[in-house]
């Protein structure tokens, strides 16, 4: 069973803008001191420098690999909202549209949300989720990146307990 999210044209031109950036990134050099790179392969073990270091060489880029592979399957999802065009173009921007995910790109899309919502925290110096001010306009879209992660957990744990009662 498919887990349907409600989103208006708007939210999905900025969503495929996000993940095309966040594609640039992962593509880019990993060995780049980027403070964002970091965060999305944290140190394993943070006492023993040399066991990090090994850990990383042997995880890193599969892990950035697969974190590529996510974020091109949610990109595929909302081909629809990839018309070229950067303006309204007569369309209502807020009319809600639902997006069907697939039961195997739940798992992607949940990590792709995640990730993302780790670079902006990065870029804007957030390490917990209670430490930055609400009320500042920087981090409308690191919240909002929670609000959509947050819809998509429920989502999908309604899709589970439906399909549950169902069987």
């Amino acid at each position: 069973m498919s887990v349907s999210i409600s989103i208006a044209w708007i939210e999905g031109r900025n969503l495929l803008h996000l993940i095309d950036e966040f594609l640039e990134l992962v593509a880019g050099p990993r060995t780049s001191a980027d403070p964002a790179l970091a965060r999305l392969a944290p140190v394993a073990y943070p006492d023993d420098d040399a066991a990090a270091a090994e850990f990383r060489r042997g995880t890193r880029d599969e892990l950035f690999d697969r974190r590529r592979k996510d974020a091109l399957v949610m990109r595929e999802d909302l081909v629809e909202f990839d018309d070229g065009d950067d303006h309204a173009g007569g369309r209502d921007v807020l009319a809600p549209h639902d997006v069907d995910i697939a039961p195997a790109h739940v798992d992607p899309w949940m990590r792709t949300l995640t990730a993302i919502r780790l670079v902006v925290a990065s870029r804007l110096g957030v390490d917990h989720d209670d430490r930055h001010d609400p009320e500042d306009p920087r981090f409308h879209v690191y919240d909002w990146l929670g609000y959509r992660l947050d819809d998509l957990i429920q989502r999908a744990d309604d899709a589970d307990d439906e399909a549950a009662s169902t069987a």
